[in-house]
């Protein structure tokens, strides 16, 4: 190992140096352009597939449509039933935008949707009001992955014999807003009478 670094020392100091460079643009592109994780829509808009696209492209998370579909269903499920979300913020004008941000990163939500519901066709702009309004306004939390993923697993001997070669059980956290997964597990080989411990990435 010491040899083959010694030979590669060029290369494996450029790749580094490149590996860098490349997360520090990344911080400084992410500094500069900070993701949205809190839009503000109409009620209306909030219950379709469109709306929850809108919503996560400003926070920047990337979902298919079914995802959109569900999270819309479910929105308007809410909406349909009479029911209140599960985050309702009651505060003033000016304190608006902090306490929806707080409810969305308490829930541990990718993203929210805020909607007025006592006018279902108009958004409301916090920011044109006076400081001391009193408002009331449905917050809608949107996790679009797990957080964590528990994994088990079961290996037969054979197709005929369903008696257990190896099993094991892994454990992964989200590591990126699209869905990918950096884990760490263990299994246990029942013919070498071993364990072994094996790192996961899931996308």
């Amino acid at each position: 190992m010491i040899n083959f670094i010694k030979v590669h020392k060029k290369i494996i100091l450029i790749a580094l140096i490149l590996v860098i460079v490349s997360i520090g643009a990344y911080l400084i592109y992410g500094h500069f352009h900070p993701a949205k994780t809190v839009t503000t829509e109409t009620q209306m808009q909030a219950e379709t597939p469109a709306g929850v696209e809108n919503a996560a492209s400003n926070a920047k998370v990337p979902i298919s449509g079914s995802q959109a579909q569900e999270a819309a269903s479910q929105i308007k499920d809410i909406v349909s039933s009479k029911q209140q979300p599960e985050y309702v913020v009651y505060t003033t004008a000016s304190e608006a935008p902090a306490v929806e941000k707080t409810a969305q990163e308490k829930a541990g939500a990718d993203f929210a949707i805020v909607t007025d519901p006592s006018s279902p066709t108009e958004t409301v702009d916090t920011s044109k009001l006076p400081q001391d309004t009193q408002i009331s306004l449905n917050q809608y939390n949107v996790q679009a992955y797990k957080k964590v993923l528990h994994t088990v697993s079961y290996a037969p001997k054979t197709i005929d014999n369903p008696s257990p070669k190896e099993v094991g059980y892994s454990v992964a956290k989200k590591i990126t807003k699209d869905g990918q997964y950096l884990g760490v597990g263990v299994d246990y080989n029942f013919d070498d009478k071993a364990a072994m411990v094996k790192l996961e990435y899931t996308w």
